[in-house]
């Protein structure tokens, strides 16, 4: 009589369990490198875009011939009012759920638009009177996007920026 050989049925399971193990922990891998590559690519565009309206604000008060808000130390605003190189008054404040400046004439957003109801959060303008009689600004705003949920989720970003100058004026 000839022995066969041949793989047992409890050989053929713990086979295929170590196999389904290993696919299970491959997947949880490929998601999670998903979810992360997603909420990077996020972060990324909201940094863009506010570093991009920090610059813009800050040319914006820099090239202006007054700024016309008051300069009270320790009172916050949430909008600045200044009067640019063409003699135009113009506000700089969140409107639409975005930074725009708006002047008599014109207005223009300096974010982008979002269907997040709340995109921009807490735009803040603190101005402080130097002793050469110039103003030093600090603006801070948030930018939200995602849903409502913890800001650690996959689905879900807040960028915290600030900057200050000095007046030229």
């Amino acid at each position: 009589m000839k022995k066969q050989k041949a793989f047992t049925l409890i050989e053929l399971l713990v086979t295929s369990s170590i196999t389904a193990l290993m696919m299970l922990a491959m997947s949880s891998l490929f998601i999670t490198f998903l979810a992360t590559a997603y909420k990077s690519r996020i972060s990324q565009n909201l940094r863009e875009s506010g570093n991009n309206a920090i610059k813009q604000i800050i040319e914006m008060i820099r090239s202006s011939s007054e700024i016309t808000s008051p300069c009270i130390k320790d009172s916050p605003l949430n909008y600045i009012t200044l009067v640019g190189p063409d003699g135009l008054e113009s506000i700089i404040r969140e409107e639409d759920d975005r930074i725009a400046s708006v002047s008599a004439t014109n207005k223009f957003y300096l974010t982008e638009s979002s269907a997040n109801p709340n995109y921009i959060n807490s735009l803040i303008f603190k101005c402080y009177p130097t002793p050469e009689g110039k103003k030093y600004i600090e603006i801070s705003f948030n930018i939200h996007t995602g849903d409502n949920t913890a800001s650690n989720s996959a689905r879900s970003t807040t960028l915290d920026f600030g900057s200050g100058m000095v007046t030229r004026n």
